[in-house]
């Protein structure tokens, strides 16, 4: 007996694409955007730009906090018809940041002319850290669990006639140094392009304290959900800046 109908999977199916080509054009963005000093985009008058990129600046990180809230997630459910946006809240959470950030990127408004740009040696060492940022940000969504991450949990599942399977926290690779590798490797991209101006300077303080402090709503989650395997956890492995020593044996929870 099949557990979706083929109305259901052709859904599954559409928001899955719509789903990763968001997140890749969103990546796509940020990455150029912040190695070049968030210059282009719109031209504004000063005030107006200001106004306008702080709105860019606040509505991804209290649209993103208030998903992850109860009634966000209900809001989630009731994004999807045909009766599978319980399933696909994964796919859905992932396609709005992914909007978010596309939005935040390309309708910025420059403030002001590029500060420094780093020529020669310095620029090269820049871009290597600038790499090794999203290098780290790619294996820490990998150990934190990719499909949840990306959004391809749940329209796959769906698609292939599957209730989708959550998969349980575990303590495995960067996750074993820091609690929250994601937002670590966030704040290093924020930090190390080779191109400074005080819209890039501006972004990356607000974002870096937005990094900062939303880990500790998602830890509260993790508490309640895990108890005290997580509760261990926390005291094993730092909040933020990893640990330089022998990684201690991972556990599950």
């Amino acid at each position: 007996m099949n557990t979706y109908t083929p109305r259901q999977r052709a859904l599954a199916l559409l928001y899955g694409l719509a789903c990763h080509a968001a997140f890749a054009a969103a990546v796509a963005a940020m990455m150029w955007k912040l190695h070049h000093g968030l210059q282009g985009g719109p031209t504004l008058p000063l005030p107006l730009a200001i106004a306008w990129d702080a709105v860019l600046v606040l509505q991804f990180p209290l649209l993103h906090s208030l998903l992850l809230t109860p009634a966000g997630g209900r809001t989630l459910r009731k994004l999807v018809p045909g009766g599978i946006g319980d399933e696909l809240r994964t796919t859905t959470f992932a396609l709005l940041a992914s909007l978010q950030l596309l939005l935040a990127f390309t309708a910025w408004a420059p403030l002001g002319p590029v500060w420094m740009e780093l020529r020669g040696p310095l620029r090269s060492l820049s871009t290597l850290l600038y790499a090794g940022a999203w290098l780290l940000l790619a294996v820490s969504m990998a150990d934190a669990g990719l499909g949840v991450q990306t959004g391809g949990l749940g329209w796959w599942a769906v698609f292939r006639d599957r209730r989708p399977v959550y998969p349980a926290w575990r303590e495995r690779g960067t996750l074993r140094a820091t609690r929250h590798p994601m937002y670590l490797a966030y704040t290093l991209i924020l930090w190390t392009g080779p191109v400074w101006s005080p819209d890039h300077l501006v972004l990356a303080v607000l974002w870096t304290s937005y990094c900062l402090l939303a880990p500790l709503h998602k830890e509260s989650r993790y508490r309640r959900r895990h108890g005290e395997p997580f509760r261990a956890y926390q005291k094993r492995v730092p909040y933020f800046l990893p640990r330089f020593k022998r990684i201690p044996k991972p556990t599950d929870a």
